[in-house]
């Protein structure tokens, strides 16, 4: 017979996913209808009404991300928003025009409105030079099928809801959390409305503005007055800021084109008068800038007498029933299954999937004993999903060192206190700040504490192997029948005086060897205590702080399964052997190779053929014996991923690299080996590319030396066959000569090396030129 609890469960999720998905259908329809008119390009408005159209749909898609398989709903948002990126560009410069034109009317000067003109011009030739991109984006779109998978994929749901009772409350509870955190963004920006010239933080709040007023619209129609007076309201707020943002790019604009303007024009008196002119224009946008600015300060001036805001919180939540009377009607059941977590660690990845496998088991209650955030990539989305799900949580030690601002820590660890600190939006930092350092809840007659690390200290680790004395202590004083900890990420269930000690492990940050994500499930009728171990995919939490420009370190934390301080002790063993047993090494990335790849002969090839531009540059790269052991490992390792397929194989080449444990790198070299191995082939390595970003400058430049000199060995091998014997490399002034030999001239082979010699004479400075020569 099946769980009620989990019909229920399901039924309530049903519901919400059947509202998101009515509500990006009507979002997608309008977005569909308008795209031939920006194909066309004949009215400005439609532009207009397809980016917000696309601005919407952008708002809703992350708000109903849980309804969706998360590899489609990944590549729905970055689609959507490279289009609503071009539509912006398009917007923008459509407004610039406008703006342009009806000063120009203004003028009485016609000397003025020639040089204004020439601004106007401007705009109009960089408006139409976007709009080929613009409708090859649009045409992409269209080529990829994104609208119609996200219509099917609303069809889907909505048909599995057809026959289900439709539950109001939890999209009311899920309104409410979804406006709430988006409304603290808005608000925790307070202290910058009486700072003229804080234009940045002017322009953040804009954008929490827009997706607060998007938000509220999506869940309007749950609500008796549809929230009309409230949308209302903070509509007024995107426009004004919005309005000050378009003011603010032009006083950033105007220098730099007055500066490239000003040598086109070669009489003294008219750049003069242009200058002039473009001054005048500047003070005005300025004075615009200041009306615009007094009517912001007016208006939340005017809202703070009228107490909007508590009457905007208080009418999100008027028809929601309160999320504690809900969890104390669960705790009533004396069936209930409870899930125990701890130690999520910003790891979203791992959190969801232990979700979903807590509710998989027909648990309707979960609880969290700290350390929410910290080292992990997603702090927000983990804090937003623990609201989301009504995670009963308390506070640990490194959430309220990120909150309250203070680092014990250096080094790496520093590093992961930064981003935390920095990444944590308003919202989400205010969150936590709620929470105590204790729970207590009963059920079933068993009295429980969640704390993280002792009731007597959050500080305390209590493992598995704690003395008996110790734990018998805290069980005399803790007032209890089940003492949930964390802390110490060690996953046990120990029985003391009849006091259960509970450590769920970590979900996010397991520190045993093991990478498998931890947690426990209590039931109490008869009292149980499940441990579990379950896959996550680790490969692609590692992959999103990489994203993040965190250091590769963290990333082999989740990996394998380790503490920091573990990864760096092991990197620290590693460090000298890279040198010392490069051999080992190099036949360690051998043997790794053949398990992903057989066409050892090619990159057996490719491998000699670099070391031999390397030894021959010596004298100009001068690098060094580390740096020659990173290209022969990248060589030997640069074509593995073709065992995924052939498209992008350079780049599942370098993941490969990243993630499979058992190449004896330390970090730092993983990282390095596999970026030189993922250039070996198309785009060439540029500082925005988010797989440099932890790296420090000189390190990017050996990679791309390196790289290099792996490109074009591997141009020479283009065919497979080993083709050329013998290599010959020297330097002339202006020139490198690259001489090969082999028995016969070979075309390919010589045209896919000068397609890739590209970054070789970026990098040298110097043309390089091949020839072939008969081989003997």
């Amino acid at each position: 017979m099946s769980d009620p609890i989990s019909i229920q469960k399901c039924q309530v999720d049903l519901s919400y996913c059947k509202f998101g998905s009515e509500t990006i259908l009507n979002l997608l329809n309008t977005f569909e209808n308008q795209i031939d008119g920006v194909v066309d390009n004949k009215d400005s408005e439609c532009v207009h009404k397809t980016r917000v159209a696309s601005r919407r749909l952008r708002a809703a898609l992350p708000v109903f991300r849980s309804c969706f398989p998360r590899k489609e709903y990944k590549k729905w948002k970055r689609e959507i928003k490279k289009v609503t990126r071009l539509l912006a560009d398009a917007r923008d410069l459509d407004v610039q025009i406008a703006f342009i034109q009806q000063y120009i009317e203004k003028l009485s000067s016609i000397t003025d409105k020639g040089n204004l003109g020439l601004l106007l011009q401007n705009h109009k030739n960089r408006r139409n030079n976007i709009q080929p991109n613009l409708a090859n984006g649009m045409q992409k779109l269209k080529e990829l099928y994104i609208l119609e998978d996200i219509n099917t994929s609303c069809q889907r749901s909505i048909s599995t809801q057809s026959n289900s009772t439709f539950n109001q409350t939890i999209i009311l509870e899920k309104s409410q959390w979804n406006m709430a955190f988006v409304l603290q963004n808005f608000l925790g920006m307070e202290e910058y409305v009486h700072k003229e010239n804080e234009k940045q933080k002017h322009h953040e709040m804009r954008i929490f503005a827009k997706k607060l007023r998007y938000t509220m619209e999506i869940f309007a129609p749950m609500y008796k007055n549809k929230l009309a007076k409230e949308i209302d309201n903070i509509k007024k707020y995107q426009d004004i800021l919005g309005e000050m943002h378009d003011c603010d790019v032009w006083i950033d604009y105007l220098p730099k084109f007055i500066a490239e303007t000003l040598p086109t024009i070669t009489d003294p008196k008219n750049q003069a008068d242009f200058k002039q002119a473009m001054l005048d224009f500047q003070t005005f946008i300025k004075d615009e800038r200041k009306k615009h600015y007094s009517q912001f300060e007016l208006q939340w001036e005017e809202n703070k007498k009228e107490n909007f805001f508590p009457q905007l919180k208080e009418a999100i939540k008027s028809e929601l029933i309160e999320a504690e009377e809900k969890t104390m009607k669960i705790i009533t059941n004396p069936n209930v299954k409870i899930a125990v977590l701890s130690d999520i660690h910003a790891n979203i990845t791992a959190l969801e999937t232990a979700v979903r496998d807590a509710e998989e088991h027909g648990v309707s209650l979960l609880v969290n004993a700290g350390d929410s955030i910290g080292f992990g990539p997603c702090p927000n989305e983990v804090v937003e999903l623990i609201c989301e799900k009504n995670i009963i949580s308390v506070l640990g030690n490194y959430d309220i060192e990120v909150i309250e601002g203070k680092i014990k820590d250096k080094g790496q660890k520093s590093i992961a206190y930064k981003f935390a600190k920095k990444e944590l939006s308003k919202s989400c930092e205010n969150y936590l700040n709620t929470l105590p350092m204790e729970r207590r809840l009963e059920i079933a007659g068993k009295k429980i504490l969640i704390t993280h690390g002792s009731p007597e200290s959050i500080e305390e680790h209590i493992y598995c192997d704690t003395p008996v004395e110790r734990l018998r202590k805290i069980a005399e004083t803790a007032k209890a029948d089940i003492i949930i900890v964390g802390h110490s990420h060690d996953q046990f269930w120990r029985q003391v005086n009849g006091v259960s000690f509970v450590n769920p492990g970590s979900v996010g940050r397991p520190g045993d060897g093991n990478p498998q994500t931890a947690y426990a499930i209590l039931s109490f009728n008869p009292f149980k205590v499940e441990l579990l171990r379950i896959d996550y995919d680790v490969a692609t939490a590692a992959e999103i702080l990489r994203k993040k420009r965190l250091p590769q370190s963290f990333a082999q934390m989740l990996l394998q399964g380790l503490s920091l301080d573990a990864i760096n002790k092991e990197d620290e063993k590693k460090k000298e052997s890279l040198i010392q047993n490069c051999r080992e090494i190099v036949q360690n990335c051998r043997n790794f190779a053949l398990k992903y790849w057989k066409d050892n002969k090619h990159s057996s090839q490719v491998t000699r053929l670099s070391l031999r531009f390397f030894d021959s540059l010596v004298s100009t790269h001068k690098l060094g014996n580390r740096e020659r052991c990173w290209l022969e490992c990248a060589a030997i390792l640069h074509d593995i991923g073709l065992s995924k397929g052939r498209g992008g194989h350079n780049k599942e080449t370098a993941k490969i690299i990243l993630n499979d444990t058992q190449l004896q790198f330390t970090s730092q070299d993983r990282q390095i080996v596999a970026n030189i191995a993922r250039y070996h082939r198309k785009g060439l390595p540029k500082l925005k590319h988010y797989n440099l970003g932890s790296l420090d400058p000189i390190t990017v430049n050996k990679i791309k030396v390196l790289a290099s000199l792996l490109r074009v060995a591997d141009g020479l091998d283009y065919t497979h066959h080993s083709i050329v014997k013998k290599l010959n490399i020297r330097e002339d002034t202006n020139c490198i000569i690259v001489e090969y030999e082999s028995e016969n001239k070979s075309i390919l082979e010589e045209q896919a090396f000068n397609r890739k010699k590209d970054l070789f004479e970026k990098i040298f400075a110097k043309t390089v030129v091949l020839i072939w020569k008969q081989h003997s």
